[in-house]
């Protein structure tokens, strides 16, 4: 293989093309320490080290250092791995890796964002934001109905009445005005119309 290419990403990094396809980052020392130079064939020795022990290692352990940080999903990892210029067969390799001693698990991630925002978001919104992060819809619904058996998650009645009460409602001093006003508050904020009409004991529809 023909290293085609060596761009720089930053000063102690550069991309390495093979053949006029992507292959991997390295740091600037190692261009030297394997002999890579452009328009120069790479051993198949520096090749094999560099793809099943260098820069899979490397890929681990920066997954591993980015979980130290923070909590992240999958697809939020695979995100952070690729930022970093790792070639999609380490970032698989890595994430099986870390996945294999639980330290990134989806459903683990959406109960604990769940429990975390049961009292503050309706269920709607928290679907909506676990699956920006890249959840997918299966892992969201069985995280939900897990929260639901152990009794960590606020039902909507409960959530729109705590809003009412906050807003100081009352059915009998509130004109239709105001109403209208809560019910279209409480509908973008994801809850049916069906559980505001219940709490608010009228009946709204909204177009």
């Amino acid at each position: 293989m023909i290293v085609t290419e060596i761009e720089e990403i930053s000063k102690s990094r550069c991309k390495i093309f093979l053949d006029g396809e992507f292959a991997f980052a390295l740091y600037k020392g190692e261009l030297s320490a394997y002999q890579i130079k452009k328009g120069k064939e790479i051993t198949k020795e520096a090749y094999r080290e560099l793809t099943t022990q260098v820069l899979p290692k490397r890929a681990k352990l920066r997954a591993m250092n980015l979980l130290k940080a923070r909590a992240y999903t999958e697809a939020e990892l695979r995100k952070k791995l690729r930022q970093g210029f790792y070639a999609e067969n380490f970032i698989q390799g890595a994430l099986d890796y870390v996945k294999s001693y639980g330290y990134v698990d989806d459903l683990a991630y959406a109960m604990e964002f769940i429990r975390y925002r049961a009292e503050s978001l309706s269920k709607k919104q928290i679907q909506n934001k676990l699956l920006q992060k890249g959840i997918a819809q299966e892992i969201i619904g069985n995280a939900f109905l897990e929260c639901e058996e152990e009794g960590t998650f606020i039902a909507e009645i409960q959530q729109i009445s705590a809003y009412l009460e906050k807003k100081q409602y009352c059915p009998e001093k509130c004109d239709l005005k105001e109403k209208q006003k809560l019910v279209a508050a409480l509908y973008r904020k994801g809850f049916s119309i069906n559980s505001i009409n219940q709490v608010m004991k009228s009946d709204f529809y909204l177009t």
